[in-house]
């Protein structure tokens, strides 16, 4: 990237100047567009109510979903917006019609949120659960996978990246076994979005969600969903709100597109300020941004590892902008509060986050650094170096 191509979104990103921020799988630092769009619809809704803030701004709230659109794939009608990953996640998941008997499957680095609901669904529904390992290269074994797939799953549902290391599930092969079987397949996006390709229609997914905290840049309390038409017809919703219409006494109707999945509330402030970080991303080029969040990932990653002391505990192919280590004698927990005193943003992913795939390899408490492209090459020695002193 040139230099004043890098100067212009540092200068865009006000944190940038004070903090050495590496938790963008956490949350990242907003642009200064987003602020100033989020400032500008507060502004609106002091003066004006939020009803008429909202009935003015219409247009560009549905710009959101255009976005959304453009960006990850399928059409406009087939997203919603949600409070967050987890909310919308949890949306298509509790709409899926379960019954005794069947049984879902999953990797073996799923997310917390996601397993606990499928525990959930185990003791309520029925259901059984069935984990794909790993292959030899660490990598979910596309192969293990399709060989527990029969004629009584209904779901295949993975995260694209997990929250704990930088591995990258090969989701494009899962969506053809997925198509080749008939079988759903839910994709959590929330960890990839942003610095990781993700196209639902080259993907093959039939349902997808994302977050716009982490790295597309947003804020927090905003969530999204992709549900494609075959497969909102085949769900039952598990609730309806006044999203949906009273059309007589005894009857309502739902839309006709995924926005049968949101409530009416939102917080719109929140949505135009997501809709700005949408346009930021569109507007500087998705495929550099990407590119560039996932080398200085890999800058990262090879000078962490040369550190003595330093163990990293990423699987051997990952590559994402999620970098996980350990440095020998050292609490992650207090090296986090460590470098946050110094203005160093790092966090803690821990069993709890990913428990198979930790517990199998006897990880307890790891280091979390995410790195994004508003960060400078000399940020990224910067640190390996300050860990290097620990």
């Amino acid at each position: 990237m040139p230099e004043q191509n890098l100067n212009d979104l540092r200068n865009d990103t006000p944190g940038a100047a004070t903090r050495l921020h590496l938790d963008n799988a956490g949350s990242a630092l907003m642009p200064r567009p987003v602020i100033e769009r989020m400032e500008k619809q507060l502004k609106l809704e002091a003066e004006t109510g939020g009803y008429v803030g909202q009935e003015r701004t219409a247009a560009e709230m549905d710009g959101v979903y255009m976005s959304l659109a453009a960006l990850f794939g399928g059409k406009t009608a087939d997203y919603a917006l949600t409070s967050g990953a987890v909310d919308a996640w949890t949306r298509l998941f509790y709409s899926v019609p379960f019954e005794p008997g069947d049984n879902l499957v999953t990797g073996y680095n799923e997310y917390c949120a996601n397993y606990v609901a499928y525990l959930h669904q185990a003791e309520r529904r029925g259901i059984e659960i069935r984990v794909a390992p790993p292959g030899a290269n660490g990598e979910l074994d596309v192969a293990a996978l399709e060989s527990l797939v029969d004629a009584r799953t209904r779901l295949i549902s993975l995260v694209h990246v997990p929250s704990s290391s930088g591995q990258v599930n090969p989701v494009a092969a899962v969506g053809k076994v997925a198509r080749a079987k008939g079988v759903p397949f839910l994709l959590d996006a929330a960890q990839s979005a942003g610095h990781v390709p993700v196209n639902v229609d080259e993907i093959g997914c039939d349902m997808m969600i994302g977050t716009a905290r982490k790295f597309l840049r947003g804020p927090r309390g905003v969530g999204f969903l992709y549900v494609k038409p075959e497969m909102r017809r085949r769900l039952e919703l598990a609730f309806v709100t006044n999203n949906s219409a009273w059309v007589a006494t005894d009857r309502f109707a739902l839309r006709d597109d995924a926005r049968a999945f949101e409530a009416w509330e939102r917080n719109v402030v929140a949505v135009l300020g997501f809709g700005a970080a949408l346009g930021y991303f569109r507007d500087h080029g998705p495929a550099e941004l990407m590119a560039r969040a996932l080398g200085l990932a890999d800058r990262l990653r090879s000078g962490l590892a040369s550190l003595p002391g330093v163990t990293m505990t990423c699987p051997p192919g990952a590559y994402g902008a999620i970098v996980t280590f350990r440095k020998e004698g050292h609490d992650p927990a207090a090296v986090k509060a460590l470098l946050e005193a110094e203005g160093i943003a790092v966090n803690v992913a821990s069993v709890a986050h990913t428990r198979i795939d930790l517990e199998a390899r006897g990880v307890d408490t790891t280091l979390r650094a995410s790195p994004h492209y508003y960060l400078s090459e000399e940020d990224i020695d910067r640190f390996v170096e300050r860990i290097g002193a620990l």
